[in-house]
């Protein structure tokens, strides 16, 4: 599969084909050498900062990054420029996934490489240029740190990797420091770990030691979360991120500033929960064309999910049935904490080993949706998955909004997702580095 629009792209940006490719690279890499300028012109600008859209607006983008952005009357379009007309058009940046997941799955018929890479191009192709992943097995981990560092050589056709490797463990705070350093030394891009909720957790003195390394490495830190007791005792401790919702009861107003006031960013996985058990039956989803645009790499998992004795299963797992309970509070958690003013990020816990069912690609959208059912606005979504995830992960100072010195990485839409966030779907186009993914 391609990182591509699915669906029909213009003529006009058929001819980009022409344009000599850009290398791409992540987070403060040098851009890569190479010529060309490219205009684009005539669509409306949502620059991913919650500012208000610009209607008609003009993107300059020079060796895969934005030269300038702005209102046609004042950005010079430099003589020789590839002009590409997207009037009646939308423009987002390439949405963000601040918790993803990039793992081979067992019985993969193909190389750790080869699997990665399809599961990126996925990603790409439903418009998410950037994916965090909080979380590889080891046989993915040296392998994802790899494709992220040719991130500055090559020419990318897929989207831009950020990992943390194997999650931080330890059962003393000294081995919990020494698996940070483990991580730090392979360079990852964040520390994630766990808080169960149960007596095998780390303690808060062990976590404690992993986050302090962490901050001495200059890792920020995700933590699995379900319950607000562990996700107060991982605030308190300096943990910059909570990578899940908090799902037991509602949180409380003080804990929402003091979210605010440490600037913890929050990222609700709605979909993961939901993937839990919407498979007790078939869902009307496997039939939709934009869910079957994926379907090279779902296929594998969507004909176990169809089954109608693993459907029984799901239906008779006590665990499954109460999650539906658990993302009612988790939808009520995100307003109350969106409406505080808490750094929100979206994010899908999608492609995680071991849990089917997690579209990469699809579920981006899926996750967009459930957020502006929960009360978010649709701008408030359009940020979170975008300059908002960028804020709360600080994997790269680069990607997340439409501005000057970004890479130009864009979602190109048929329709205004400010009327209906459905509209993230009205794929027409999509490009990293300036470049557009082909079909």
């Amino acid at each position: 599969m391609t990182r591509t629009s699915v669906f029909l792209v213009s003529v006009a940006l058929a001819t980009l084909t022409l344009v000599t490719p850009f290398a791409f690279q992540p987070s403060l890499a040098q851009a890569p050498t190479g010529s060309g300028v490219i205009a684009i012109t005539g669509a409306r600008i949502i620059d991913g900062t919650g500012r208000a859209p610009l209607p008609q607006g003009t993107i300059i983008v020079n060796k895969g990054v934005i030269e300038a952005v702005g209102p046609a009357a004042t950005v010079k379009i430099p003589p020789g420029a590839t002009r590409v007309d997207l009037s009646g058009k939308t423009i987002v940046p390439g949405l963000i996934n601040a918790h993803a997941h990039l793992n081979v799955w067992q019985g993969a018929k193909m190389s750790v490489r080869d699997d990665l890479i399809r599961r990126l191009k996925t990603y790409a192709m439903y418009g998410v240029t950037s994916a965090v992943s909080l979380g590889s097995r080891p046989a993915d981990e040296l392998e994802g740190i790899k494709l992220r560092d040719e991130q500055t050589r090559v020419t990318l056709d897929r989207a831009r990797l950020y990992t943390g490797g194997l999650n931080a463990i330890g059962k003393t705070p000294d081995e919990a420091r020494k698996s940070v350093d483990r991580l730090a030394d392979l360079k990852v891009d964040v520390i994630k770990y766990h808080i169960n909720g149960n007596p095998n957790d780390m303690t808060p003195d062990i976590y404690g030691a992993l986050v302090d390394e962490a901050k001495k490495k200059g890792l920020r830190t995700f933590v699995h979360v379900y319950y607000l007791k562990d996700a107060k005792g991982a605030v308190e401790k300096g943990t910059d991120i909570l990578a899940h919702s908090i799902r037991d009861q509602d949180v409380d107003a003080a804990f929402a500033a003091e979210l605010k006031r440490r600037n913890i960013g929050y990222i609700p996985t709605l979909t993961r929960d939901l993937s839990v058990f919407v498979y007790e039956t078939r869902p009307a989803f496997f039939d939709e064309p934009f869910f079957r645009k994926g379907i090279a790499l779902y296929d594998e998992e969507v004909g176990p999910l169809s089954r109608p004795a693993s459907q029984q299963e799901v239906r008779n797992d006590k665990q499954a049935q109460s999650i539906k309970q658990a993302l009612q509070q988790a939808n009520r958690n995100l307003k109350i904490l969106s409406d505080a003013g808490v750094p929100i990020a979206m994010g899908t816990d999608s492609g995680a080993e071991g849990n089917p069912g997690r579209w990469q690609g699809y579920f981006e959208h899926v996750e967009m949706e459930m957020m502006a059912k929960a009360g978010m606005t649709p701008m408030q979504v359009i940020v979170a998955a975008t300059g908002g995830a960028a804020r709360v992960t600080k994997v790269d100072p680069k990607i997340g909004t439409i501005e000057p010195g970004k890479w130009a990485d864009l979602l190109v839409l048929n329709a205004n997702p400010l009327d209906d966030i459905r509209n993230t779907r009205q794929i027409h186009s999509v490009w990293v580095g300036g470049q557009r993914i082909q079909p």
